[in-house]
């Protein structure tokens, strides 16, 4: 079963379990108006005195009936809204927060303003449901109109991506999982941290460029905190041919790899060669190396290819590129520089 799968049966079994609760309430509260309304159309509050005591009583009674809708409303935000909601943000999360206790942190969070949110709803309608018959005609349409405006605004909101990286922005904040000046990787951007927005994360790259990075998109790619780490490993892959040494190659990697600025070479974290792949005219070497400098990563790498292509060419030995396995494969006449290589391997 898929994890969108397993999202889906998860939101079905919270709306299942309290559908008959929503259902009854529902029945409820659309009876208690529409008996309201029967009665009082048909004289059955002519019995409380004149028609004004009438209009006065039908009109808290209404007012009751909304006052518990609202109720209605905040226990179903609750029960469903809150926990559904938690429950879409739960796999961005986990891909950025990956301690348990920083995790049920940020979810007590969000399920903390989230319920602000909402109470602050339930405390708007409830005002606006009982001064609505004593603020003047003038201000209720005013305030009706701005409700329906509200009402749409929140509405684009919930369904745009604003509020996504506005939610991202919290969930990232309270994890703090990286903060400003650490070196990441999010996605294919490296770089610095410079900002942390509402909406964006800007980053200033190794070419001194700033890009900037959506929360939300943040949230659903793979964050790599080079600075939240003692050591970070970096690796160059080179193909070279079976004619090669083994045990030779590898010691040329490993050489080059000290001879690296900002490589470490202490035993536990000493560079390492692994075979990994035998193709049909060249061995893949993996070269893995640490750092104990992680925001010097890539200019590192640079000067470890540059070692490892010196290296290689002081020992005589030439990288299987798609054209010399092409040109070995063939049996045609190789450079000059490469058959004299190659002669004098074959003598030794």
């Amino acid at each position: 079963m898929t994890t969108r799968q397993t999202k889906r049966r998860k939101h079905v079994s919270i709306l299942g379990k309290y559908m008959g609760w929503i259902a009854v309430r529902a029945a409820i509260l659309i009876a208690l108006f529409i008996g309201s309304q029967v009665v009082y159309q048909y004289g059955g509050f002519e019995i409380l005195g004149d028609p004004s005591t009438q209009t006065t009583v039908h009109i808290v009674v209404q007012n009751v009936i909304f006052s518990l809708a609202v109720w209605f409303f905040l226990s179903f935000a609750k029960k469903i809204i809150i926990p559904a909601t938690l429950l879409t943000v739960s796999p961005a999360l986990g891909k950025i927060v990956r301690d348990p206790s920083a995790a049920r942190r940020t979810n007590n969070s969000i399920n903390q303003y989230l319920t602000y949110f909402i109470y602050i709803i339930v405390i708007g309608a409830l005002i606006f449901i009982w001064t609505y018959q004593f603020i003047g005609t003038w201000v209720a349409d005013l305030l009706g109109s701005g409700l329906v405006i509200m009402l749409t605004f929140i509405l684009g909101l919930f369904s745009s991506s604003v509020l996504g990286n506005i939610l991202g922005y919290t969930i990232l904040s309270g994890t703090h999982e990286f903060k400003v000046g650490d070196r990441v990787q999010i996605g294919d951007t490296h770089g610095d941290i410079i900002d942390i927005g509402f909406f964006f994360i800007h980053i200033r790259t190794i070419r001194d460029e700033i890009i900037s990075i959506p929360n939300l998109t943040v949230m659903n790619r793979e964050i790599h905190n080079y600075s939240s780490l003692r050591e970070v490993a970096l690796n160059v892959q080179v193909t070279l041919g079976y004619d090669v040494d083994k045990d030779y190659a590898q010691e040329t990697l490993i050489e080059a790899a000290k001879k690296t600025s900002g490589i470490l070479s202490v035993p536990n974290k000493a560079p390492f060669v692994l075979l990994r792949e035998l193709g049909a005219y060249s061995i893949t070497y993996d070269l893995n190396a640490y750092t104990n400098e992680p925001n010097r990563l890539a200019q590192i790498k640079s000067e470890l290819i540059s070692n490892m292509l010196i290296d290689l060419k002081k020992a005589g030995i030439v990288i299987a590129t798609p054209t010399l396995i092409a040109i070995k494969g063939e049996g045609k006449e190789l450079p000059h520089a490469i058959a004299k290589y190659m002669d004098s391997r074959k003598t030794n």
